[in-house]
């Protein structure tokens, strides 16, 4: 019986010694495997972080972006409003700023209106202005009526006497066609740059 128990224990010890040799093996498979998922981990939460940051710094500057294009547009929706009661204070007044040059204003209008209308038509001006345009239109040597009635801001309408033409001297109607140019120069002067 000792040779079957040698066998045996011979076997037993192979088998022992080949779990052993497939366990150590298996660690060190395990410990790879860890080894390979750990690196690849760490490029995977490096990549991440990478990409993160620089979704961060995109989001933080569209923030930025935006939020510096509200405040211009802020900025230039006041400054309109700026400009805009600028003119009107402009319309309202331009009778009283533009002292003398108005009379030449007014004259100047009348010989224009005489080229498109003739040397016999009827002006309509303020009810302040009738005398003033009597006499302009006498120093001009031309015929005219003089009606008052409502002439925004100062100035004349002329129109000839069977009324099928009409021309529009008025201060608002120099404004309105000359008002590129005016909010370019108000704008210059309120903000010092050009208008935008």
């Amino acid at each position: 019986m000792g040779a079957i128990e040698n066998i045996i224990r011979r076997i037993e010890e192979d088998a022992q010694w080949k779990i052993r040799e497939y366990e150590e093996k298996a660690v060190k498979e395990l410990e790879e495997i860890r080894k390979r998922e750990e690196e690849q981990w760490e490029r995977e939460r490096n990549k991440l972080e990478r990409d993160g940051k620089r979704e961060a710094e995109s989001i933080k500057q569209m923030h930025l972006s935006k939020s510096h294009l509200e405040g211009r547009k802020l900025i230039m929706n006041v400054r309109e409003k700026i400009i805009e009661k600028v003119l009107e204070e402009m319309k309202t007044c331009a009778r009283e700023v533009m002292g003398e040059m108005y009379s030449e204003y007014i004259k100047n209008r009348i010989e224009e209106a005489s080229e498109v209308l003739g040397n016999e038509f009827r002006i309509i001006c303020l009810k302040d202005d009738v005398k003033k345009v009597k006499k302009l239109a006498k120093e001009c040597g031309i015929k005219v009526e003089v009606v008052p009635g409502d002439v925004p801001g100062g100035g004349i309408i002329a129109m000839s006497l069977d009324s099928l033409k009409k021309v529009n001297y008025s201060i608002e109607a120099h404004f309105n066609r000359n008002m590129a140019d005016i909010r370019k120069r108000i704008y210059k002067k309120l903000f010092g740059e050009e208008y935008a």
